[in-house]
């Protein structure tokens, strides 16, 4: 089966430790034996080939594993097989099947669909050589808690750059890349926040389905809903944050603006006077005076400099500059 690539399978006990299990012995693996784990990567050829000489899954639990995902989706196929799916928010838009994680879970198998390098498969795989694993029957919930796990160390992460950019802020420096810097941090955010609410929402749905091995786990799901709400209110206040910083950012450059905006009508109002006699003293028609006497143009000149400095002093006493 080497065309299998980085496909693996354990057996799990109740020990929180696992034994691999060659791919060859897959057909004759027998519940018995113990709880299967077999991932397989989303980049396989012919997944849905695999899946069902493996494991002989139905076309139906193939088609829900393998099913688009917007997020977090939760189906139950023949009442006791529970299929999850889960993508992360930072790649949405950027390689998406590499993080999308799938999981199928029955009371004796399960199934995912991932990179090895997913962080939530990479952990699990950790955990389990190092015989501090979950049981075998606490598999399927431990991949949304490892999930969890992740968005709350991802939290801290983002509380840190946005307490960076705050400080930035304050000492105005480089405010247009720290503007940029804020609108990828708040989508960022955004989605994180939508990410993790579709976990609780979907940790409470999985505690509420008629499914009989997940009983026994109820507790565990509501720690797991708990945990989620938390880091949600968590989230929103690092959002709330966000949007304060957002439209003090806002609010300096239209104060910026304005200035800028300001100065030039008052610059405008100062040189219209000038202009208008300039421009009237330019018409190319007989009569004009001081056409026949050398001084009037430093004249002129100099009635324009006194009328400029008028205009300005009398701006200044009316606290308009």
């Amino acid at each position: 089966m080497d065309e299998l690539g980085e496909t693996f399978a354990f057996l799990l006990d109740d020990q929180g430790r696992a034994r691999p299990l060659p791919l060859d012995a897959l057909p004759e693996w027998k519940p018995s034996d113990g709880h299967l784990w077999l991932n397989l990567p989303p980049d396989l050829p012919d997944l849905p080939r695999a899946l069902e000489q493996l494991l002989h899954l139905s076309p139906e639990a193939r088609d829900s594993l393998l099913a688009e995902v917007n997020r977090v989706r939760i189906d139950v196929i023949g009442g006791d097989q529970l299929v999850l799916l889960m993508l992360h928010p930072d790649v949405v838009h950027v390689d998406a099947p590499q993080r999308t994680l799938r999981i199928l879970g029955t009371v004796d198998r399960s199934v995912t669909v991932a990179a090895a390098d997913q962080p939530a498969i990479a952990d699990l795989r950790r955990r389990l050589a190092s015989g501090r694993g979950p049981q075998a029957s606490e598999l399927f919930i431990t991949f949304a808690g490892t999930a969890l796990a992740e968005s709350a160390l991802r939290l801290a992460d983002l509380d840190d750059r946005l307490s960076e950019l705050e400080a930035r802020f304050e000492e105005r420096r480089d405010e247009d890349a720290n503007a940029e810097r804020l609108r990828r941090l708040r989508r960022i955010l955004v989605e994180q926040r939508r990410f993790v609410s579709l976990c609780r929402d979907a940790v409470v749905r999985v505690g509420l389905l008629d499914v009989d091995w997940l009983h026994a786990q109820r507790d565990q799901l509501k720690d797991h809903a708990a945990r989620a709400g938390s880091i949600v209110k968590e989230l929103d206040a690092l959002v709330e944050r966000a949007r304060i910083l957002r439209e003090d950012e806002k609010a300096r450059q239209d104060a910026k603006s304005q200035r800028i905006l300001y100065l030039l009508t008052i610059i405008s109002g100062v040189f219209l006077p000038l202009s208008f006699i300039t421009g009237l003293l330019g018409v190319n028609l007989g009569g004009m005076p001081g056409t026949q006497w050398n001084g009037a143009f430093f004249l002129l000149v100099l009635v324009l400099i006194v009328i400029a400095v008028v205009e300005w002093r009398a701006l200044l006493r009316r606290e308009v500059v």
